[in-house]
């Protein structure tokens, strides 16, 4: 090989080698960009909200009104209105003399057939005996007998009157459940009361209850606001303090008249003092109706008195600038655009 093609083979490898050096970096220079582009500052829109407050009352978890079971004149009333119904479990009883004057008759003529029927099954036997030596005729100790079996079931029967007028003494109290409140009284010792006759009022203040009455949206806002972690909040004002609550119960039925789902919320801690009547304060979050959006500061450009976003894949949106609201992470303005939805995408301003 001669001087000359050496020189020409070693230039030829310079200049390829030369090449790839050249694609490589506008292969790398081309990733940087992508790279660049990817990291680029990009935020979402979000929807724009307002917050509502609706206004509760606590009350009760339950209430049971006292109904005497039978007439007659009220003996004794145990508790006033405010007390608690103690271990027995009576609030009023009534005047139960004729019952224990009838038990009392009942108990008397079962022991006279008890005796009766040990009289009469001795005379049974002696009868058979007889019987059996032909000295007494047979239709004698079929009388015995059926004296003995009409005796023994008129025993029954007293049996079962016996607990008749024992379940009649036992309604001459009324009962109302252990630890609740009484919430009204309308009898005295001394006062006739029939029977079904409404004599007082008790109400279970353990757990208190907040009633509201939702729209869909608003219902949808307190099931949302309850998935969070930090859960419900109702406000207290007369005790000026925030207390956690939960959904207790809702009504899947539906008013027609006002068209709104009715709802509990219950107190998740006790209070004091645990009553009634204590005003709650619900605040809920909903999207606006306008269909406003929620974007950093840095997102809306401006010049004079126009506004637009940047959107990432499109040509620049002019927005209506509505105000600003405040956030954790700085902030943000609340802006308008029938070509703008919660979601959609905008570039930011670099930072100056």
């Amino acid at each position: 090989m001669t001087a000359a093609a050496s020189r020409i083979r070693r230039i030829r490898a310079i200049g390829a080698v030369g090449a790839v050096g050249c694609l490589a970096l506008c292969l790398l220079s081309g990733s940087a960009i992508a790279v660049a582009a990817e990291n680029e500052d990009i935020v979402a829109a979000r929807p724009a909200e307002r917050e509502i407050e609706l206004s509760g009352f606590t009350r009760a978890r339950a209430r049971l009104p006292l109904v005497s079971e039978t007439q007659g004149r009220v003996e004794s009333v145990f508790y006033d209105i405010g007390e608690r119904i103690g271990e027995d479990g009576v609030f009023a009883r009534i005047d139960d003399t004729f019952v224990k004057l009838e038990l009392e008759e009942v108990l008397v003529r079962r022991e006279q057939l008890r005796s009766q029927i040990d009289y009469d099954a001795r005379e049974v036997s002696r009868y058979e005996r007889l019987a059996q030596q032909n000295n007494a005729a047979a239709a004698q100790l079929d009388t015995f007998e059926q004296t003995l079996r009409n005796n023994r079931h008129e025993l029954r029967q007293l049996g079962v009157q016996e607990r008749v007028l024992q379940e009649r003494l036992e309604r001459k109290q009324v009962p109302a459940p252990v630890g609740w409140r009484v919430i009204a009284r309308t009898v005295e010792p001394g006062q006739w009361v029939n029977a079904g006759e409404r004599i007082g009022e008790v109400a279970d203040f353990s757990s208190l209850v907040i009633p509201f009455a939702l729209t869909p949206s608003q219902f949808r806002a307190l099931n949302a606001r309850a998935d969070q972690r930090s859960g419900l909040e109702l406000l207290l004002p007369d005790l000026d303090r925030s207390v956690p609550a939960s959904l207790y119960r809702s009504n899947p039925g539906f008013d027609a008249e006002t068209r709104k789902i009715a709802v509990e919320l219950k107190l998740d801690e006790p209070l004091v003092p645990q009553r009634g009547g204590l005003r709650a304060l619900l605040r809920l979050s909903q999207p606006e109706r306008s269909g406003a959006v929620l974007l950093p500061a840095r997102a809306v450009r401006h010049s004079y008195e126009e506004y637009w976003v940047e959107p990432v894949d499109g040509a620049p949106i002019r927005v209506l600038l509505l105000g600003r609201a405040k956030a954790d992470s700085g902030d943000l303005l609340r802006v308008s655009s029938p070509d703008i939805v919660p979601g959609d995408r905008f570039r930011l301003q670099s930072a100056e």
